[in-house]
């Protein structure tokens, strides 16, 4: 009884319950009154009978009418069973007005009762899902609190339920989330850990020796394409965190593929032509896709350049693009060393290099081109060989 809601309805239903027995009272009283009236009428019409024909009488009858005197109607042949229909008349009325009164105090004493028992089981769901939400509040495990009944409370706690799920569901979503993050920057403090100690350690080197000029410049050379790794690494991981926050939204433009790749090829040239490696693309002139020109082209170049790193000198690598009714494909193969099986299933996990991976390769591009290609309705696939070479398989799917 320390609920507010429930005390103020069952006072309610109390002051319901006197309210109908003062109006009982009330009816019974004038009830009274109206069978006072109908034998004060009975009299009077009696009166007046006997007053018209016999004028002489009239003190004899008002004073035994105030006396309360009895007449012995019997000597007259008048008995009490000749006042049968009137007797019944009263008996019955009297039997009617005892029934309503025994149905009227039963029929409320049931109401009462059932309403009472309703807002004892209305009371304890209300309890059973203040229960459920305080678990929830408390990070306790949460089970499902469906209820296939119908009603409004049904719907009630369903609607709950679902909230439950939705919370369980973003705090793991956040756990991941926050795990995730201190994985990546955990990686990012490793990535830049070495450039920054190998650039310490030249430092020192230029600072405290006496090096010829040669050497001063080839220590020189080596501290800017530190700085290069590092700045490199920088820019790709805040247009990685810009893509995965969906802070940049992707346009949808038709591309001619050859020129799409030509472009993605122009800035690792001259890498190629260094270490002789072959380059060659084998298309339809005609062929086109729908994407965003410039990150598309962003994601072709991190899988031309990651083809670079592990085809040796004198390799070639062949982009071949083919199209038909569901999707267009850009294959680019090398004939360099190949991943071995183990790494395949990890080759697109951010800072994911394997045992065979180049110690030029930081292991982000290919994260990113699979986070390009995807958010774009398209696919990456990969196969390798070992010492046979990989090819790296992309696919969009042409809109209906």
């Amino acid at each position: 009884m320390k609920n507010k809601e429930f005390v103020g309805l069952y006072k309610t239903l109390l002051v319901v319950f006197f309210i109908s027995i003062v109006i009982a009272i009330i009816y019974s009283v004038t009830f009274k009154i109206q069978v006072n009236n109908y034998g004060y009428n009975i009299t009077s019409n009696i009166v007046g009978n006997i007053l018209e024909k016999h004028p002489e009488l009239e003190e004899e009858i008002i004073g035994c009418l105030n006396n309360d005197t009895k007449f012995d109607l019997e000597k007259y042949g008048i008995t009490k069973n000749n006042l049968s229909s009137l007797q019944g008349y009263f008996d019955d009325t009297r039997g009617i007005f005892t029934s309503f009164y025994v149905f009227l105090f039963v029929g409320l004493f049931v109401i009462t009762i059932v309403y009472f028992l309703y807002l004892v089981r209305f009371y304890v769901k209300l309890q059973e899902v203040s229960k459920y939400i305080k678990d929830i509040l408390c990070n306790r495990s949460v089970n499902s609190f469906k209820d296939y009944d119908e009603g409004i409370f049904s719907i009630l706690k369903n609607d709950i339920s679902k909230v439950a799920i939705e919370l369980v569901r973003s705090k793991e979503n956040l756990e991941r989330d926050k795990k995730y993050l201190e994985e990546t920057l955990s990686d990012i403090s490793h990535q830049l850990k070495t450039p920054l100690t190998s650039m310490y350690m030249i430092n020192d080197i230029l600072d405290n020796s006496k090096l010829e000029d040669v050497e001063k410049h080839d220590f020189l050379e080596r501290n800017r394409k530190q700085l290069e790794r590092i700045e490199w690494l920088v820019t790709s991981l805040l247009k990685l965190s810009k893509l995965e926050s969906g802070t940049i939204k992707l346009k949808k433009e038709t591309v001619l593929v050859k020129k799409l790749v030509e472009d993605s090829f122009a800035p690792l040239r001259i890498p190629y032509e260094l270490k002789g490696q072959d380059f060659k693309i084998e298309v339809n002139d005609n062929c086109k896709i729908l994407c965003d020109y410039n990150w598309t082209r962003e994601a072709i170049i991190n899988i031309l350049k990651n083809a670079h790193e592990h085809t040796p000198e004198g390799g070639m690598v062949v982009v071949t693009i083919d199209s038909n009714p569901i999707f267009t494909s850009i294959a680019i193969k090398d004939n360099g060393r190949g991943i071995a099986e183990v790494d395949i299933r990890h080759v697109f996990e951010r800072f994911y290099r394997g045992n065979s991976g180049s110690k030029e390769s930081v292991g982000i591009g290919l994260n990113m081109a699979k986070n390009v290609i995807e958010r774009e309705n398209g696919v990456i696939e990969v196969d390798s060989k070992e010492k046979e070479g990989t090819t790296f398989t992309i696919k969009f799917y042409k809109a209906k």
